[in-house]
């Protein structure tokens, strides 16, 4: 059936609106270039003129076949227009989902990825890798059931299940992994650890898959690994440890926070039929929520899941052990049977009380002259730390001819800021900041210390966790003085270890200072009641007692 002449009229003015329409949009998004438009938008209205179906029939397949033509060389172009519009998008939906991470909005980061992850990698691994982490945390799944017939153990045997570990890894948490496995060596037992999956990290060269540090034996998975995400991570370890446990046979497994090696530990111990004992040294949680950001991270999802899982462990564990009263009571709170709780806290080397580290080397390492009066601190430089109270008191000082030099050793996201404070403060020249050093280096630093500050602001985690470093000063006759905190408190032993001071408070800070350098008895009374409490409760021998009882308490093999 043929068109009549309006009818074609209406078909041709109908095509040519629609390829008119189409040219234009393609312009407009960049899709093609002016110059490319007007051509074509020129021969439309030819085709409009020309007035028949025929004629319009003939050039618009031509016109249409330039059309894509066009349209297809623009886009293959590498810097098409298009390409960079959606580029600039993924970019700006990998800091955006960066900053809901950061907040703990796990599942809402991922989302801002999803709509490019088919065409942008780094956007495709994010969004893995946060999906990878929300399942690494949350409610422990199902454990595995025990075996009918268990391997019968090599007794005294401990295989610790660590994150990482001294030489390559120098933080408190190294340094206690360190001193709890070379104590129990030297009592008996055969203790030894294994590191979390691909510690230590690629760029760090290290694939060694077994170590002895100072005697004490680390065993490895796949070092240098890359995996997609914490989920992976988790399971490589699960399956390795087991295999390596199968090997070792041993008594028991000593799970260090965080709540992976916690996660791991029972895994293997409820396949293999071990005891499991984890040991929490910290709150991560609470640790998280002193960081950065913009949103409540308290009702964060990242917090709510993970202090799921940590509750989760320590129903499940067969023993939880913890550094001080304070961190106890939150255990108990999230329902863990106070029968199988115990305290191993901070501690030091017997050798320590006797023989003070050389702290007169370090200070001439370091132009500090041997009659000035040092306070300071050896630490992470965290905010929580508090260290801006003690510059404000160091200036307080200063400006009552009480000039003291300030010496804080360690690194850590506050130094910045302490760096320019100081410089505010006008007492740059009496701070000296070393940065991190070697272990044995750290303990001459405290040794050179005339008072140890520990001014920690009033956060959770300040209130919950003791601090190792002050255990080691106060075993060589360092005074202490430190923020009134739970924690802090409970170290100190009420003010009898140590001076008390009120958080965040520099008047209060500089008088406790200024009272110990001025007052003799007051000092030597500090000095005896620290010892005395570390004599007692604070040295590796006597932690090591705790952890066999603890052993014995979950497997009559543990010792033997």
């Amino acid at each position: 059936m043929g068109f009549s002449p309006a009818g074609k009229r209406r078909a041709a003015a109908v095509a040519v609106a629609a390829c008119t329409a189409a040219v234009l949009g393609a312009a407009v998004a960049g899709a093609l270039t002016w110059p490319t438009a007007l051509l074509l938008l020129g021969s439309l209205a030819a085709v409009a003129a020309a007035g028949t179906a025929a004629f319009l029939a003939r050039r618009a397949d031509r016109r249409t076949a330039r059309l894509h033509t066009a349209l297809t060389h623009e886009q293959q172009r590498p810097d098409h227009p298009s390409d960079r519009v959606r580029d600039k998008a993924a970019g700006r939906a990998r800091a955006k989902a960066e900053e809901l991470f950061s907040d703990g909005r796990i599942q809402e980061a991922a989302d801002e990825l999803a709509p490019h992850t088919a065409h942008d990698e780094a956007a495709a691994r994010r969004h893995h890798d946060y999906l990878s982490h929300r399942r690494s945390i949350g409610p422990l799944p199902p454990l595995p059931e025990p075996p009918i017939v268990a391997r019968t153990p090599v007794p005294g045997r401990v295989l610790h299940v660590v994150t990482n570990s001294l030489p390559g890894t120098q933080a408190g948490y190294t340094v206690r992994t360190q001193r709890i496995l070379a104590a129990q060596r030297a009592a008996g037992l055969d203790a030894r650890a294994v590191t979390f999956a691909g510690y230590p990290a690629p760029k760090d060269q290290d694939t060694e898959r077994y170590v002895e540090v100072e005697g004490v034996p680390y065993h490895r998975i796949e070092p240098g690994r890359r995996y997609p995400g914490m989920f992976e991570r988790i399971d490589a370890s699960v399956h390795a440890v087991t295999e390596l446990a199968r090997e070792l046979r041993p008594a028991v497994l000593h799970a260090a926070s965080g709540n992976k090696n916690g996660t791991i530990a029972l895994n293997v111990g409820r396949a293999l039929g071990i005891p499991v004992v984890y040991e929490l040294r910290g709150l991560l949680e609470e640790s998280w929520l002193t960081g950065p950001g913009s949103h409540d991270r308290r009702g964060s999802e990242w917090f709510r899941l993970t202090l799921q899982r940590e509750t989760d462990l320590v129903r499940e564990a067969d023993a939880v052990v913890t550094l001080a009263d304070t961190m106890r009571d939150r255990i108990l709170e999230r329902g863990a049977d106070p029968e199988r709780v115990f305290l191993a806290p901070n501690a030091v080397d017997e050798s320590l009380l006797d023989e003070r580290p050389d702290g007169a080397a370090f200070r001439a390492a370091h132009g500090i002259g041997q009659e000035e009066f040092v306070v300071g601190s050896v630490s992470s430089l965290h905010p929580y730390e508090g260290f801006g109270t003690l510059l404000e008191a160091a200036a307080l000082m200063r400006d009552r001819d009480r000039e003291v030099r300030v010496l804080l050793v360690g690194d850590g996201q506050d130094r910045g800021d302490l760096l320019a404070l100081a410089e505010r403060l006008g007492i740059a020249d009496m701070c000296v900041f070393p940065g991190r050093v070697e272990p044995a280096d750290a303990l001459c630093a405290q040794a050179s210390l005339d008072v140890m500050v520990v001014p920690r602001l009033d956060t959770g985690v300040a209130r919950l966790v003791t601090p190792l470093k002050p255990v080691e000063a106060m075993a060589y006759g360092v005074p202490v003085v430190a923020s009134d905190l739970p924690a802090l408190r409970e170290l100190l032993a009420d003010g009898r270890a140590g001076s008390l001071v009120p958080p965040a408070d520099p008047e209060a800070l500089a008088e406790a200072v200024t009272r110990l350098r001025k007052d003799d008895t007051h000092r030597q009374g500090q000095v005896a009641g620290a010892l005395e409490e570390v004599r007692r409760f604070r040295t590796w021998p006597s932690v090591v007692e705790t952890y066999q009882q603890v052993y014995t308490r979950v497997g009559a093999h543990a010792l033997g």
